[in-house]
């Protein structure tokens, strides 16, 4: 312990540490500026479904939200309910995220039955609860994060890296102005995921299992699709037929580890059954209606590189990420493929659904969950770019501190609704591009597109 707390104070070997405490300092010196707190703004949009299951459950144990109709008028009607095919209303999100607030919110819920504040759900210290799950996951990701790549790489290249996912990436605005979505939830599980899955292969014990049955009941829970990440479990390490082999004979000598894993992910997922039985009649419920993925129509391109959402286009940060899996090899062996298979597989499906651009939104937030995947080939072109010539180097510099103010620029304009939601063109993007203000003829610049042809499958202009 003694070793431990000096260790934290010796800058050269805790140099990330560090990047991690700043990390954090900076997100919740920007968030609590906010000017949306008295406003009920946190818990809004999407937020309204991840977060009814708490009120619903555990203030008003009502799951047919009549509750709903007696909030006050600053909320009322805000919570998105679908409707089965008898009328009942339900949610359409899952639970995921509600579990993940409940501590949270149930100190804020003390708290405002001890205050001036109505004790309803939907007050300032309920969405002040959301604000600070979202720091303390971002911490717990970033935490997890920082020791998968100290295994690799040294203090300063993991530093260097922790600082460009959050100040150089999306993911900083989801916890600082939309704390409420999934996805620093999601970069969290999922970045935990990897840790636990390289514990597990390199010593396969019964405490990394149960921990993984748990983290991947939660990464389903809260977004079904993020499945896919399983994969990493299966391909870590496998070079060749052989050593894929010798993955599925341990998978095979430890069937009860796995199958225990398995059992604990079922009861993470077991609640939000119960809720689709009680209300639909049935175990299992597509609670998204008309909205569907189109696999055979995948928007891949678009979703890439188009100016209205494009995930290179608003975080370019991850062009340098994608160029590390040519060097991701030499620093962690059988890593590479296992990561840009997954990689590759997300993509795909991210980019099959219906809305590709995923309504409104900073960049192409799905994107932001496998940050902690991509933090690794970051790394590995950080660390080759750091053994390179002068002036390759300088180049680097410059361009990765352009990509950081870039970034956070934008993000600015997008606060301001300059950088448009979900209606970004090619003429829009360059007609904004550095300007604090709406240039003239901006509203003929935009492209608002046809949400009933893309839900048909069809293109939407």
């Amino acid at each position: 312990m003694k070793s431990l707390f000096l260790n934290v104070f010796d800058l050269r070997k805790s140099v990330s540490f560090w990047a991690v405490l700043l990390i954090i300092f900076i997100n919740g010196l920007y968030g609590k500026n906010l000017k949306r707190w008295d406003k009920n703004e946190i818990i809004n949009n999407d937020v309204t479904q991840y977060y009814a299951y708490f009120p619903a459950t555990f203030i008003y144990n009502d799951w047919n939200f009549e509750f709903a109709k007696k909030l006050p008028e600053d909320f009322e009607g805000r919570i998105w309910l679908q409707n089965t095919t008898d009328g009942k209303p339900l949610l359409k999100m899952t639970m995921g995220l509600s579990i993940l607030w409940l501590p949270f919110e149930t100190i804020a819920h003390l708290y405002a039955k001890h205050s001036h504040f109505r004790a309803d759900g939907y007050t300032k210290p309920y969405s002040v609860a959301i604000f600070i799950a979202a720091l303390f996951y971002l911490f717990l990701g970033l935490f997890f994060l920082r020791n998968i790549l100290l295994k690799y790489f040294n203090e300063i290249i993991t530093a260097l890296t922790l600082l460009l996912i959050i100040l150089g990436t999306n993911l900083m605005y989801y916890v600082i102005s939309e704390p409420g979505m999934s996805h620093v939830y999601n970069f969290c599980l999922i970045t935990l995921f990897i840790y636990l899955c390289i514990r597990w292969i390199e010593k396969p014990v019964w405490k990394y299992s149960l921990f993984i049955g748990i983290v991947s009941g939660l990464i389903i829970l809260i977004r079904p699709a993020n499945t896919v990440v399983m994969l990493i479990i299966f391909l870590w390490g496998v070079i060749s037929v052989e050593t894929l082999s010798k993955r599925l004979k341990l998978i095979s000598e430890k069937k009860w580890m796995v199958l225990i894993a398995v059992l604990l992910a079922f009861f993470i997922i077991l609640p939000q059954l119960f809720y689709w039985k009680t209300v639909t009649g049935h175990w299992i419920y597509y609670s998204y209606g008309a909205e569907n993925f189109y696999f055979l129509h995948p928007r891949v391109i678009d979703g890439i590189f188009s100016y209205r959402k494009g995930w290179l286009v608003y975080t370019p940060v991850m062009v340098f990420a994608l160029m590390g899996f040519i060097f991701l090899h030499k620093y962690i062996k059988g890593a590479a493929l296992a990561l840009l298979i997954t990689v590759c597989v997300a993509v795909y499906i991210v980019y099959s659904w219906w809305c590709w651009w995923y309504g409104g939104s900073f960049g192409s937030r799905p994107m932001i969950d496998y940050y902690g995947i991509m933090a690794l080939p970051l790394a590995a072109i950080i660390q080759k770019i750091i053994k390179s010539k002068v002036w390759i180097k300088a180049i680097t510099i410059l361009s990765l501190v352009f990509l950081v103010y870039l970034n956070q620029f934008q993000m600015s304009q997008y606060r301001k609704s300059l950088l448009h939601w979900d209606s970004m063109t090619k003429k829009a993007y360059w007609g904004i591009m550095f300007k604090k203000n709406w240039p003239e003829g901006y509203e003929k610049m935009i492209k608002t597109p046809d949400y009933e042809k893309a839900l048909r499958g069809e293109d939407e202009y």
